[in-house]
């Protein structure tokens, strides 16, 4: 990353979930393992959590695997960033070109 490029909001975003994510499978392997709960309002609750836990980890997982499929560094993203570059005028949409 360029020191002109800051970080996405996409990025802050995952990494809020990340933590989210953490904590809701911590939680529910915490429920799994203790025994203050009734065992059926246990696993309900556990498995609850474990399975948000996994949905709001869906997204970076997404976003790392399409990162190694199509990252800078692959063929694949070499060349779509060439186009990128090829279709781009390099003025703002609004500009008027001489």
């Amino acid at each position: 990353m360029s020191h002109m490029e800051s970080k996405a909001p996409s990025d802050k975003l995952n990494s809020s979930l990340l933590a989210v994510t953490q904590t809701a499978v911590g939680c529910g392997l915490g429920l799994l393992l203790g025994g203050k709960m009734s065992r059926s309002a246990q696993k309900t609750t556990a498995f609850t959590l474990l399975g948000l836990g996994a949905l709001l980890a869906l997204p970076a997982i997404v976003d790392a695997v399409s990162e190694l499929i199509a990252g800078p560094e692959t063929e694949r993203g070499a060349k779509k960033s060439l186009d990128s570059i090829r279709d781009d005028s390099g003025l703002p949409e609004d500009a008027e070109a001489f």
